[in-house]
């Protein structure tokens, strides 16, 4: 278990994909013509070891899915918040196991389940079909993965998950801005790789109380991000224009559907 892991990116966007439909920038427009800008709401998948878990399942969740080219059901869903834009393609799923008669382990968070519920009360009617995920972690893809709380700043709080196994760890954290310097030394240290969500390029002009997710100019100078050594940028926004080189060779952003060959 282990050998030959590998993540895709399904999306990559931030909570209004892209392009905007109402938007006429140039990164939208770029987007519209098919380019590498055109990005849905921000999901992955990790496969290894004949298994596969499901980072989050957001509204494009079944266009995703469908542009793998193959059948694939998830051996895990694990769900970081109960934001829409990370949340919504539950529907999906959960229409999987009641037509199709099949089983299929979905984890959050224990706070986060009420959230859930309380979107998908007429899935709940019966057994919750949303499990907490233990605290102690989770066997999935040769990793034990665990969840820890980051703060969200004006939309509250959200978790990120942590996957370790023997001579590898890495981090995918989409929705967080002033993570606190304790949960930096107990969860984003002696990483080989992390994920980090950098909604905006720049947006040292806008209030930081209504900020909830760090930007690609926040991204490159954090410390704890520099000592990783390979930061891949997700959740971003239309005003990221990914045909741009970034400054720091130890950042890249991630792009639909790209595929990372994880350490072995």
């Amino acid at each position: 278990m282990g050998e030959g892991a590998a993540l895709t990116f399904l999306g990559t966007a931030d909570s209004k994909g892209v392009p905007r439909w109402w938007c006429a920038c140039p990164v939208c427009q770029e987007a519209r013509q098919g380019g590498r800008n055109r990005r849905t709401r921000s999901a992955a998948l990790l496969e290894a070891g004949g298994q596969t878990a499901l980072l989050d399942c957001g509204p494009d969740l079944h266009a995703q899915l469908a542009r793998l080219g193959r059948p694939l059901m998830p051996d895990a869903v694990l769900i970081s918040h109960a934001h829409n834009d990370h949340l919504l393609g539950l529907g999906d799923l959960l229409d999987y196991v009641a037509y199709a008669g099949g089983r299929l382990p979905v984890y959050a968070p224990a706070s986060v389940l009420p959230q859930i519920e309380e979107r998908f009360r007429y899935a709940f009617r019966r057994a919750a079909p949303v499990q907490p995920l233990p605290v102690e972690g989770l066997s999935v893809c040769g990793y034990r993965v665990r969840a820890f709380e980051v703060p969200h700043g004006a939309n509250g709080t959200s978790h990120a998950f942590h996957f370790e196994r023997p001579g590898h760890r890495w981090v995918y954290l989409t929705d967080s801005i002033d993570v606190p310097q304790e949960v930096v030394e107990r969860w984003l240290t002696g990483l080989d790789l992390l994920v980090l969500g950098s909604s905006f390029f720049d947006e040292s002009g806008v209030v930081h109380s209504t900020r909830s997710v760090y930007d690609v100019r926040e991204a490159l100078q954090l410390p704890w991000a520099q000592a990783v050594g390979e930061v891949w940028l997700t959740h971003l926004s239309h005003d990221v224009d990914v045909t741009g080189p970034l400054p720091d060779p130890r950042y890249r952003y991630a792009s639909e559907g790209q595929t990372l060959a994880l350490q072995q």
